[in-house]
């Protein structure tokens, strides 16, 4: 069996020669160091057009969902596009608000991510609520339209902003 300390010995001694054979710093006097890198602001989050929406993600790109999805897919997430601001009015009937999982803000928040993708409620009322604002209907009328049409039972109204 080997000797403790003598290993500790030999583990000090190799320790002090590498202190003793390191180089010594050179002195700066006279001279400035080199510029530090500028700090770089940290980058926010992309935000959507809607200055006064709940929802402030960034409705995804619809050219994403040009192949091998169903058409009604791309055209919705350009309804998302074209009228954020009508969307975050809106209450999502499939329920994602209430979701434990889900937690979304409004209809806007389902074109933030792919859940809408998958979702007919959500594409369903997208289109219905973009072809009203095409036509020229208000947001309130958007709103009691869509409502009309996909409120459950026992579903308090919505009134502005999702709510």
């Amino acid at each position: 069996m080997r000797d403790p300390g003598r290993r500790l010995g030999l583990v000090s001694a190799a320790l002090l020669s590498m202190a003793v054979l390191a180089p010594a710093p050179v002195p700066t006097k006279g001279r400035k160091s080199p510029p530090r890198p500028a700090a770089t602001p940290a980058p926010r989050a992309p935000q959507n057009s809607c200055s006064s929406c709940l929802e402030r993600g960034v409705v995804l790109d619809p050219i994403r969902f040009a192949k091998g999805f169903e058409p009604d897919v791309k055209a919705s997430y350009e309804a998302a596009r074209k009228y954020p601001d009508t969307l975050d009015r809106l209450h999502c009937f499939c329920e994602c608000k209430e979701s434990a999982r889900e937690h979304h803000k409004t209809l806007l928040t389902c074109f933030t991510n792919e859940h809408a993708a998958g979702c007919g409620i959500c594409q369903h009322e997208a289109l219905l609520a973009a072809r009203l604002k095409d036509q020229g209907a208000s947001d309130a009328d958007v709103e009691l339209t869509v409502e009309s049409v996909h409120k459950l039972d026992n579903h308090a109204p919505t009134f502005g902003r999702g709510l």
